[in-house]
């Protein structure tokens, strides 16, 4: 039997730890359409992971601009893991 572990994180963990509102403007911003910034999305991030992004960008635009954050969220180490290069990447771009 596999065990898989979720993260339980109040608005206020989401909000030290999750680089939402950067990446948000990042990603929607004029820098996501340079040819540096594309070269290293290929490179730095598998094709499982960009696409596991693109639902983070959507999560990180709800959150940023329409939403803000729930009192609280569960998800998967790897993908507050995900979130924390994500925003290594926007703040490198």
């Amino acid at each position: 039997m596999r065990v898989k572990v979720m993260l339980h994180l109040s608005r206020d963990e989401v909000q030290k730890q999750i680089p939402y509102a950067m990446i948000c403007e990042t990603r929607f911003g004029k820098s996501w359409n340079t040819m540096k910034r594309k070269r290293l999305w290929v490179e730095q991030f598998t094709e499982a992971e960009r696409k596991h992004a693109c639902e983070l960008f959507k999560q990180a635009h709800l959150w940023y601009l329409v939403k803000g954050v729930p009192e609280s969220i569960m998800m998967y180490p790897r993908t507050l893991h995900l979130w924390q290069r994500l925003g290594e990447f926007c703040a490198s771009v």
